[in-house]
């Protein structure tokens, strides 16, 4: 049975060009100074466009619970929306799970092509983009306190999609052919292209 958006093995004439693990402590360590330039940045935004006249003390704790709970919630949403796509176009069975350094959708039994991995890396950040910035700008002149904490999950969520970005633009600017495959464990993905190709 011939597989549209995937295949079950690497067919006869690739080769592996490309592999990266978030396991791996140089790797991680790359990640994460990149995420971390992200989440200043967006952050020093947000502070630099609040204003604190309208920020309310007493409602503080309230404002940070909530947070905390939302950035929860985020993770979890980041992943299933990962998996979402995946399940959507392959039906294959998915993998869920946590590192030190991520959380982690992915599907491991089989080998996706360059539109199904594209559509799957961009899908949060598209998703979660769309809802929160124009949350973020809507509460900044509300209340400051929603606005930070808004403002802030929006950092988390552009910063933590520093694996994704990075993923997505090796498939724009390097790993061009359409036929070109990934294998997507979660936290390790390989890129397979033809050798016609390399």
């Amino acid at each position: 049975m011939e597989h549209v958006d995937y295949e079950i093995a690497v067919p006869e004439g690739y080769r592996e060009t490309y592999h990266i693990d978030a396991k791996d402590k140089k790797t991680a360590m790359k990640l994460t100074g990149g995420a971390f330039i992200i989440m200043v940045i967006i952050v020093a935004l947000v502070v630099i466009g609040a204003d604190f006249s309208l920020f309310r003390m007493p409602s503080l704790f309230i404002y940070y619970g909530v947070w905390i709970v939302s950035t929860l919630v985020y993770i979890v949403l980041h992943e299933l929306v990962h998996g979402a796509v995946y399940k959507t176009l392959t039906h294959q069975k998915l993998k869920f799970g946590i590192t030190w350094s991520a959380a982690f959708c992915g599907v491991p039994d089989i080998y996706v092509y360059r539109r199904t991995a594209i559509l799957s890396l961009v899908a949060p950040l598209t998703v979660f983009t769309v809802i929160l910035l124009p949350l973020t700008v809507c509460l900044r002149n509300v209340d400051t306190g929603w606005y930070l904490a808004s403002g802030l999950l929006l950092a988390i969520h552009l910063s933590g999609c520093i694996g994704d970005m990075y993923m997505t633009w090796l498939f724009l600017t390097r790993f061009k052919d359409p036929k070109t495959l990934m294998r997507d464990t979660g936290p390790e993905q390989w890129v397979y292209e033809t050798e016609s190709t390399i």
